[in-house]
């Protein structure tokens, strides 16, 4: 018995110190990132790993060492080529996760965004609506999936890959929080505007003026619009109206009569005022256009086909339509249906 318990421990004594001079090998056959799902067991990161590394016994010998085996952190981890095993099994031990790139678009709704959010993190869409539904602040604000878009501001984010439905939701509220600071809040209080009135107002002016530099003085022609009481016969919410009945699978060039006609709150053609949410995800120099807009009387606008990209301005409906009338020979003749 004694003999037997003699070479137990001269084989664990054997297996301890070669998997210590193991540690400095650079034992990596290629580079890549490797995903360690929740509830993932240590037997499941070796069968993942092994792809990577030259010897999965050598990396196994040293993880045990350094007790990785015990305590596995779910993640998406890099692997690179100048790895040694100890470095790598430090990375999966501490948790250090390779950071994802989450970029949120101007999307035209709360689906859209949480299809294309579940692409980069773990959460799936049906997760971050669910999130979105059931978000204490939200409820307390009596946000529904459409007024709850004015949490979403359209930038770069980088995320962990492990991130739920609610911490991406959480995540999204501090970035709103931040971005309404001191400054914008003194100039939504001056507009006279509710936040929810701007972030509308601002996906109008988004869809209408991609062109950043132009998009305060588009503003200022919706809100002359709206101070004399005018309809904002905004192409883009009767295009959103449109797609909210038929879908939003399809791309339209040009707007016709079908879409101005479609009887809904978010068409401007038939309202007066603004609808009743966002249209889309607006950028913050939209939402900095509503707040500080250029100042003119202009209450016209068409696209300019001098000036891709821009519009041209008028102050009389007669302006207007000559202008008007030559945007539409311009798609005429280039075959614009």
């Amino acid at each position: 018995m004694k003999i037997r318990y003699f070479y137990l421990l001269l084989v664990l004594s054997m297996f301890t110190s070669c998997a210590y001079f193991y540690k400095s090998d650079n034992n990596v056959a290629k580079e890549g990132v490797l995903y360690i799902y929740p509830n993932s067991t240590y037997s499941q990161v070796l069968d993942s790993i092994q792809t990577y590394v030259k010897d999965i016994e050598k990396f196994d010998a040293v993880a045990q060492l350094m007790e990785y085996d015990k305590t596995v952190i779910p993640g998406k981890y890099k692997i690179a080529l100048d790895d040694t095993n100890e470095s790598l099994v430090n990375r999966l031990q501490l948790g250090e996760e390779e950071p994802v790139k989450l970029m949120i678009r101007n999307s035209p709704t709360i689906f859209h965004l949480a299809r294309d959010a579940s692409k980069d993190i773990i959460a799936d869409s049906t997760a971050i609506v669910n999130a979105i539904l059931e978000n204490a602040r939200f409820k307390e604000e009596n946000l529904d999936l459409e007024t709850s878009k004015i949490y979403f501001i359209p930038n770069t984010y980088f995320f962990k890959w492990i991130t739920s439905g609610d911490q991406f939701v959480e995540r999204m509220i501090t970035e709103h929080d931040k971005f309404w600071d001191d400054d914008r809040k003194a100039k939504l209080k001056a507009s006279g505007l509710t936040e929810l009135e701007v972030y509308t107002l601002a996906s109008i002016v988004q869809m209408e003026a991609s062109k950043a530099d132009e998009q305060p003085k588009v503003a200022r022609a919706y809100l002359n619009r709206l101070k004399i009481g005018m309809k904002l016969q905004a192409d883009p919410t009767s295009v959103y109206a449109y797609k909210l009945e038929h879908g939003f699978n399809q791309s339209i060039q040009r707007v016709y009569h079908k879409h101005l006609n479609t009887a809904s709150d978010y068409n401007t053609y038939q309202i007066v005022g603004l609808p009743p949410a966002p249209i889309t995800l607006p950028n913050g120099t939209a939402i900095d256009a509503v707040l500080e807009p250029d100042d003119h009387d202009f209450v016209y606008f068409v696209a300019d086909p001098d000036n891709p990209g821009y519009h041209s301005f008028s102050s009389t409906y007669a302006e207007h339509q000559a202008k008007a009338n030559k945007y539409r020979t311009w798609l005429r003749e280039n075959d614009i249906k």
